[in-house]
């Protein structure tokens, strides 16, 4: 291959090309010369290949030096390189690294080509190169990496230096690196445990100390394995397990609740009283269906295991009027995740809408005759009614001191004057 350093002051200088080496093996009669010939073309074929991809690689490198394009230079001198070392493209990747202000790595590469051309006898590169070399020389920055004597694990310490382990003999030894920031990292075991960042400039001379790592802690004690359980032991601790996660809370403790609800409310209702001018008595019947809206609580105490008793109560609005309940109420912690409850209500309920009204009506021009019509904006309320309700709650999520659950708490009215059904939807958060 072809090679020269890319400098219009520079002779280009023509690498030798050692021919193929033909096979030792010898073999006898004309199988023996058609199997060599064979042999000898594939190697040709492939040794050419890898000589025309470096080669490719070199020229396109040159040219991007003539152009002054280092940095697209230097990966293809460097690629061709590994695909066949030479001392033409490596006094080549020197010249580039310095014209990239890489002096350490120009100054290792022209070592290494002083070297190559005094051993092949190359008087004019040699002398290239030892000249590069002096000029270079004062401007390298170099870099010791001191560890601390003794420590713990001392024998098991690795420094780093920009990600790449440092070999224990170039410990406490001046290394020449690249001006910049460089990273000295040092690892106990495998764990970075220190690390600093160094800028180094030309001419620069910096000492790292690497502290020693921290005294490894004691592991802690560990139990010692259990003797294989047998499938019935396993299943008595699993249960076991799971009767802790379900036990109940201490007894005696306050519980406390507070939550909204919505949902349907479907009222009838009848009264009775004097007509309109004291004409008769006249019967009213209103029947309303409702969107109510409100809010629910609970205030108690839990006497039993997994049993909450104590007072409930529910207010809201609707549709035609509002509603109120209050009573005794029982609630029974199933599991971990549900809760089912009762309570007796009592309370009274108000509607106003278009009743229907009969009975004799004087406005009808009758004292005594028997009317039937509507009568809109009649007020028929239930008054005093009694109630049973149904509580059917899932929880949703713990929280602080408590959780929130959904809940659906079904109730049934029974009042002086009529009936109500009540299929409310909410959520409520419990302190217990």
């Amino acid at each position: 291959m072809t090679s020269g350093v890319a400098s219009p002051n520079i002779q280009r200088l023509e690498d030798n090309v050692n021919p193929l080496r033909p096979s030792r093996r010898t073999l006898s009669g004309p199988l023996s010369g058609v199997l060599l010939g064979a042999s000898a073309l594939l190697s040709v074929r492939q040794v050419a290949a890898e000589e025309s991809a470096a080669e490719r690689l070199f020229r396109e490198g040159r040219a991007l030096l003539v152009e002054q394009r280092f940095a697209e230079a230097c990966p293809k001198l460097e690629e061709s390189l590994r695909l066949e070392p030479s001392l033409g493209t490596t006094l080549n990747l020197a010249f580039c690294h310095e014209r990239l202000g890489n002096v350490a790595t120009a100054w290792v590469g022209f070592q290494e080509a002083l070297t190559t051309a005094r051993t092949a006898g190359d008087a004019a590169r040699e002398a290239f190169a030892r000249s590069r070399l002096d000029a270079l020389e004062p401007r390298v920055p170099w870099l010791r990496v001191r560890a601390a004597a003794g420590g713990a694990g001392a024998d098991q310490l690795t420094i780093l230096i920009d990600g790449a382990a440092l070999d224990p003999v170039a410990w406490d030894k001046e290394l020449p690196v690249d001006p910049g920031d460089h990273v000295v990292a040092a690892a106990h075991l495998g764990e970075i445990f220190w690390q600093t960042t160094v800028a180094m400039r030309e001419s620069q001379r910096v000492d790292v100390d690497v502290p020693a790592a921290a005294p490894a802690e004691p592991a802690p004690a560990t139990a010692p394995e259990p003797a294989q359980q047998t499938a019935a032991q396993r299943d008595g601790a699993r249960e076991e397990a799971s009767a802790r996660s379900a036990e109940p809370r201490a007894t005696g403790g306050l519980v406390y609740e507070a939550g909204v609800i919505a949902g349907y409310l479907w009222l009838e209702a009848n009264k009775q009283e004097g007509c309109s001018g004291g004409a008769g008595s006249c019967d009213y019947d209103l029947s309303t269906d409702n969107l109510v809206v409100g809010a629910t609580g609970f205030v108690g105490a839990t006497p039993l295991e997994r049993l909450d008793l104590g007072l409930r109560f529910l207010a809201g609005i609707h549709s035609h009027g509002a509603l109120i309940a209050l009573g005794p109420s029982a609630s029974y912690r199933s599991g971990e995740r549900f809760r089912l409850g009762t309570t007796l209500s009592f309370g009274a309920v108000t509607q106003t809408g278009d009743a229907w009204m009969s009975g004799g009506d004087p406005w009808n021009g009758s004292s005594s005759g028997y009317v039937e019509t509507i009568r809109p904006g009649t007020s028929v309320p239930l008054e005093f009614t009694v109630g049973l309700s149904a509580e059917l709650g899932m929880k949703l999520m713990d929280g602080p001191a408590g959780a929130l659950f959904l809940q659906t708490t079904p109730l049934l009215l029974v009042g002086w004057r009529g009936v109500g059904l009540s299929l409310p939807l909410g959520a409520a958060y419990r302190w217990d």
